[in-house]
C-alpha cells in the first residue's frame, strides 16, 4: 500500500481541476483555430513539468501525475496555437521557422516590458 499524504491528494485534485479548466481552451485551439500566446503557454508547460519533478523529489507521486497532466495540456495549447498561426499566416513556412520568428517577437516584447519597468523604477527613485 502506498502511503499517501493528504497534501498529495489536495495538490493532485487542484492540478487536475486546472487541467480540466483548460480543456475548453484546448478544444477552441484545436477545432476553431484560436491562437494563444504560444511561448507563454510553452514556458508555462516547462515550468509545470519542473514542478512535477519537484513533487517527485518530495515523494508526492500522485501529484506528479496531476502536474504532468497540466503541463501536457499547456504544451498542446502551445503546439496547436503555433500550428494555427502557421496554417493561417505562413502556410509555406516550416513550423520551426514560424516558431523562431514568433520567439524573437516574444523576446522583444519581454525586453520592452522589462525596460519600461526599469525606466519607471529609476524615474521614481530620482523623484523621490
Amino acid at each position: 500500500m502506498i502511503d499517501t499524504a493528504w497534501q498529495d491528494l489536495a495538490i493532485t485534485g487542484i492540478t487536475i481541476l486546472f487541467a480540466v479548466m483548460l480543456l475548453p481552451q484546448l478544444r477552441d485551439v484545436v477545432s476553431r483555430g484560436v491562437v494563444l500566446n504560444c511561448f507563454s503557454a510553452f514556458f508555462t508547460s516547462v515550468l509545470s513539468y519542473t514542478l512535477a519533478m519537484v513533487f517527485a523529489t518530495l515523494g508526492l507521486w500522485i501529484s506528479v501525475f496531476g502536474q504532468a497532466l497540466v503541463a501536457s495540456v499547456w504544451l498542446l495549447l502551445a503546439y496547436f496555437s503555433l500550428r494555427n498561426v502557421q496554417a493561417s499566416m505562413y502556410p509555406d513556412e516550416a513550423l520551426t521557422s514560424v516558431a523562431r520568428d514568433f520567439f524573437t517577437v516574444w523576446l522583444q516584447g519581454v525586453a520592452f516590458v522589462v525596460s519600461g519597468g526599469v525606466t519607471g523604477f529609476f524615474s521614481r527613485l530620482r523623484r523621490g
